[in-house]
């Protein structure tokens, strides 16, 4: 694969909230559905904050970095999870920032994005998160290599003209695409509060722990993991049709229209129809036909991605 077959991509519709201060990781692990004293063993997790009742405000992508934990999540919700946040922190030394302004997403992807980004000042702390003073790659450890650059502004601009003589411009809806084949799954407005943690298999993801102790929602999380009683998991899978549904549009049974689950996301997909993630039923019946409830569209493939 040339350079030129590398892409890059303008991940502006994520944003970036700092939390920082003396009692930060103490806050963050009262408060996020991962553990915190295990996320340097992996360098980066998916993790998720949520309500009482168990059910995800936001998820967002968490590491550690210059004495800061910083959260990659989608900008829709960045002014709610900072507000309600927040209001938690009362006497606690932390500090909780909206840091867009400081710096920039940049993705990455392609066969040789390494002799891109390879430039001597780089520290390897762990495969998956790489890091110096002004940048964090995030390793998605996808089959063709592809990263995510958080970075700050002055950093960018020594960057952005490698990356564009070595990379073709991406868009929105292909990073969309890559997160949809590598199951990460993304709650944005349309599913907010809808569903629990192990439903977007976080728990499989080293987001979600069931020892660390209480957080919001943690009752009602461990109980259905101890009980053995999660009843709906994410699923990939592909349709067609003129219309690529969205977010939250519901899948039904087509033989006596039960409602059987929800999409996630969906994106046009380069050979025609779309791909999507969907969170369904695990107990799918083998000859149940899913489609999106009020749409056209048709549901052609469907699998678990929690390898019940």
């Amino acid at each position: 694969m040339s350079e030129r077959h590398n892409r890059y991509f303008d991940l502006s519709h994520f944003s970036l909230i700092a939390v920082s201060g003396e009692d930060a990781k103490a806050f963050l692990q009262n408060q996020i559905t991962a553990n915190l004293e295990k996320l340097d063993s992996h360098g980066w997790v998916l993790a998720a904050w949520c309500l009482p009742n168990g059910r995800i405000i936001s998820n967002f992508i968490l590491f550690h970095h210059c004495d800061r934990y910083l959260l990659v999540l989608p900008s829709m919700l960045k002014d709610k999870v900072i507000k309600r946040l927040g209001m938690f922190v009362l006497r606690s030394k932390v500090q909780i920032n909206d840091a867009d302004d400081d710096h920039a997403l940049i993705g990455l992807q392609g066969m040789s994005i390494e002799d891109v980004l390879n430039d001597g000042n780089l520290v390897s702390g762990h495969k998956r998160l790489i890091r110096s003073d002004a940048i964090a790659i995030v390793n998605f450890n996808d089959r063709v290599p592809r990263v995510m650059l958080v970075m700050s502004m002055d950093e960018l601009d020594s960057r952005m003209q490698r990356i564009l003589m070595a990379c073709a411009e991406g868009n929105r809806n292909g990073w969309s695409l890559l997160d949809i084949e590598s199951g990460i799954p993304w709650i944005t407005d349309s599913t907010s509060e809808k569903f629990l943690p192990q439903m977007l298999n976080l728990d499989l993801m080293h987001g979600l722990s069931f020892d660390k102790g209480c957080y919001p929602g943690q009752e009602v999380i461990a109980r259905l993991h101890y009980k053995g009683e999660v009843k709906r998991r994410l699923y990939i899978g592909s349709g067609s049709g003129d219309v690529t549904p969205g977010p939250g549009d519901e899948l039904e049974n087509a033989d006596d229209g039960h409602k059987i689950g929800a999409l996630i996301d969906a994106e046009p997909a380069p050979e025609g129809g779309f791909r999507f993630l969907a969170v369904a039923d695990v107990k799918l019946d083998a000859a149940a036909e899913p489609q999106i409830r009020g749409s056209d569209s048709r549901i052609t493939d469907m699998r678990s991605l929690a390898g019940d």
